[in-house]
């Protein structure tokens, strides 16, 4: 392994994942002042550009330093990098080309969700292929997979600024932003609290990399030469609490939002939700503080998941703020439904290709092309579930905000296809929780 260009490449994406951030708030910053003249957007539309420039120097370098016939895509690291990646081109056509700039502010925190995890996995050294991996169709496979992510990304931001223009109730879209954000908060607690009851985060050890250097990692083990990876977990006192306070905050103020009688209650329960669901992320970093055997870095999806929907409520509450500004900034609402269908549509060969390409790579990998692997499954349901909606958009010529609303659910299907089977579930795709 090449040193120099081990630094560049991990320099280069540590780069860009705190310039998404500054972009993301200046582009907050702009839209809540003015979305047409503001300074801060101006800034915030070439600050994304230079962490796309950023971002694809890091992927090409770590590309040439693992060789041509090592893709920089193969683990969990790499694949939130290039998720990121191909949603982030996207993010670039909505702000320079579309001329979207909601669309920024809504796609900035999903980019940074996935470049913060990837700043925070400890080990970034490129490492040879597991057998599982070392296929010609895994240079394909998943490329097809990040692009079709990235484009259903981009569907459900342009949907949801659709539901906006196009005087959507804004209380269901604070029903649908509350229940997003349960389950967010229940994919975060993670398997074992299904099992137990109670809130489990991955165990840390310090471990010597393949460079040479010291890092925290999970405390990983293999039963048998060839086996599953088992992590090891350690318990966060009383955690459960704030994992259940807070899931019922956010569940009772969905249920306000969409009742007639209640929906006024809506705003105040959902701004519990949030107080809860930070005093949740205090109550694990204070849990990381006082056990030596638990660190964040073992653990990102958590801290940054619950950043993200953080960030998403607020956006809410801002919307609520500057309403009429916000919805002078947007193209109209046609323009927008057909930006997110022409999204979803680039989306679905992509997942089609994702299917089939994984489905050879899988008979030659394990014997059988179709399993029923965690998965597998899911990345099927999400394949439906954009059939439905292409079916429902081009032959039952459904009303635009019904398939706004899908695009936003097949967003949350991909959501848990990508992490929340790593969290929950098992199976032979387990290697990328490693």
């Amino acid at each position: 392994m090449n040193s120099t260009f081990h630094e560049w490449s991990v320099g280069f994406l540590n780069y860009s994942a705190f310039i998404y951030l500054a972009s993301m708030f200046c582009l907050f910053i702009g839209v809540l002042r003015d979305p047409q003249k503001s300074k801060w957007v101006f800034i915030g539309k070439y600050l994304a550009f230079a962490a796309l420039l950023s971002h694809t120097s890091g992927l090409l370098t770590r590309w040439y330093e693992g060789g041509l016939e090592r893709p920089p895509w193969t683990n969990l690291y790499e694949s939130l990098v290039f998720f990121a990646w191909g949603a982030s081109v996207l993010l670039n056509l909505a702000l320079f080309k579309w001329k979207v700039t909601l669309a920024g502010v809504v796609l900035t925190p999903f980019i940074f969700l996935l470049m913060g995890m990837s700043v925070m996995t400890p080990n970034k050294v490129v490492e040879p292929l597991i057998p599982a991996l070392q296929s010609y169709w895994n240079r394909i496979h998943v490329v097809f997979g990040m692009l079709s992510y990235g484009a259903i990304m981009s569907s459900a931001s342009l949907a949801f600024l659709h539901l906006l223009k196009n005087k959507f109730s804004i209380k269901k879209i604070g029903g649908m932003l509350s229940l997003l954000s349960m389950m967010l908060v229940l994919m975060m607690a993670g398997r074992e609290f299904y099992k137990t009851g109670r809130l489990y985060l991955a165990r840390t050890v310090e471990q010597t990399l393949p460079d040479g250097s010291k890092a925290h990692v999970k405390d990983q083990y293999r039963e048998y030469e060839g086996g599953p990876i088992v992590t090891r977990f350690e318990e966060v006192p009383r955690g459960n609490v704030p994992v259940v306070v807070t899931s019922v905050l956010f569940l009772v103020a969905a249920i306000a939002y969409f009742s007639r009688s209640f929906h006024k209650m809506g705003h105040r329960l959902f701004a519990a939700g949030i107080v809860s669901m930070l005093a949740f992320l205090v109550w694990v970093i204070w849990a990381t503080k006082v056990n030596e055997h638990l660190t964040l870095q073992s653990n990102p999806y958590l801290l940054m998941s619950l950043l993200t929907a953080f960030f998403f409520d607020l956006f809410y509450f801002a919307v609520l703020w500057k309403q009429e500004k916000f919805m002078d900034s947007l193209p109209s609402a046609n323009r927008l439904d057909e930006l997110s269908y022409k999204n979803l549509l680039f989306a679905f060969p992509a997942q089609t290709l994702l299917l089939i390409t994984g489905a050879i790579w899988a008979y030659y990998s394990w014997g059988r092309s179709w399993g029923w692997d965690p998965k597998e499954t899911w990345a099927f349901i999400t394949y439906v579930a954009m059939l439905i909606y292409l079916h429902g958009k081009l032959l039952m010529k459904w009303k635009a905000n019904s398939l706004s609303i899908l695009a936003i659910v097949i967003m949350a299907i991909m959501i848990f296809a990508f992490l929340g089977v790593n969290l929950l579930l098992s199976g032979l795709h387990s290697y990328g929780a490693a």
